[in-house]
């Protein structure tokens, strides 16, 4: 499968960040480990996007996507932006699946949104 059919950029916290959205149904957002990028997640993207609609973006300075924003200080701010992807998405209820700092930053987001996070 020729992940980069599905990428897609936005425009957050002043920089770029990229991520790939493919499948339909549930959604889940997927959050890869340092020094990694969506490429990642491929064997996993490829069996539940037939089930689910992936989100996956790349870190800031990973992959595609541009480096850290000024203002990012911490997991909290990618938690953030991470919460504001999904905003400009207009998704307000799915599941996190995070490895390593993809998992910290997942779990920071489930904290500051519970109600749309599906546990």
């Amino acid at each position: 499968m020729d992940l980069s059919l599905y990428r897609q950029t936005r425009m957050i916290a002043g920089r770029q960040l990229s991520y790939l959205d493919i499948g339909t149904g549930p959604v889940l957002l997927l959050g890869h480990s340092y020094l990694w990028d969506s490429a990642m997640w491929a064997p996993q993207i490829t069996t539940l996007s037939t089930h689910y609609r992936c989100i996956v973006p790349e870190l800031w300075g990973h992959g595609q996507s541009g480096a850290l924003p000024d203002n990012c200080n911490s997991l909290l701010d990618i938690a953030d932006h991470m919460l504001m992807l999904m905003d400009t998405l207009a998704i307000d209820n799915f599941s996190v699946i995070g490895l390593s700092v993809g998992a910290m930053w997942g779990q920071s987001s489930s904290s500051k949104r519970q109600n749309g996070l599906t546990p």
